[in-house]
């Protein structure tokens, strides 16, 4: 009897050690799939941090991409002055664009501060789809260009965009705007309505959307489509880079 309790026992333990090896193997087995799963999700990680690289260090995020595809500078163009300037700044924007409200002080402080060096085009591109307003302002600021008062109510339309941009009918208020550049009002009226003035915004939009334009304000520096600068100081070191090229 005690031969076969003894015998049990140990079948006993037998079995109970046979049990914990098991235990032992399905815990292990267990660490090496939670590891492949962490070594996977590092890796992953890694990868992604790797194109977050790339990106930062690709042209379009700091601030240029291709040659822009668009028409050189002609003498139909509204310019700030005579051809000549280092750089070449060309803007496709919209009056009653918000965005390029926001972009004019930054663009007009960079006039004010390179003068002769920067020679800019001014590209009238309504978004006609989403702005009711931006044709009729856009003929407004062009029958102040017959009158050489272009970038003065240029001033005007972006500086008092939001009492003009839900307006049924602004044209009381670009009259306004006439009288206080001291324009001659009756022919601004008429070039405002004019077909002369209809026929250049229609042309200048057409051109912009031929070019693969489709945003305002889109920017082409020294013929290089830019991603819009964060600011001033942004959009100013890509004038600098600019300037010590053809230094």
């Amino acid at each position: 009897m005690a031969e076969e309790k003894l015998t049990k026992k140990e079948k006993k333990e037998l079995r109970r050690l046979e049990w914990r090896e098991i235990a032992k193997k399905e815990q292990r087995n267990a660490q090496i799939k939670k590891y492949s799963i962490w070594a996977g999700a590092v890796a992953v990680i890694v990868l992604i941090i790797a194109g977050l690289l790339m990106l930062v260090s690709s042209p379009s995020l700091t601030g240029t991409s291709q040659n822009a595809n668009v028409a050189p500078v002609s003498a139909k163009d509204i310019t700030n002055k005579e051809s000549g300037a280092k750089v070449t700044l060309i803007e496709y924007s919209d009056f009653q664009c918000p965005a390029c409200a926001t972009y004019h002080p930054v663009v007009k402080q960079l006039l004010e501060e390179y003068k002769d060096k920067i020679y800019f085009v001014y590209r009238i591109f309504p978004l006609t789809n989403i702005h009711p307003n931006a044709k009729i302002s856009s003929r407004a600021a062009y029958a102040a260009y017959k009158q050489n008062k272009f970038f003065e109510m240029q001033d005007l339309l972006f500086i008092n965009q939001k009492d003009w941009a839900d307006e049924q009918d602004p044209s009381g208020i670009f009259m306004d705007y006439g009288r206080e550049l001291k324009l001659d009002v009756k022919k601004f009226l008429g070039d405002m309505n004019s077909d002369e003035a209809k026929k250049y915004v229609d042309t200048s939009e057409n051109q912009a959307l031929s070019e693969g334009i489709n945003s305002t304000p889109t920017f082409i520096l020294n013929n290089v489509k830019i991603k819009n600068p964060a600011g001033y100081d942004e959009f100013k070191k890509l004038i600098e880079n600019e300037l010590n090229k053809t230094q």
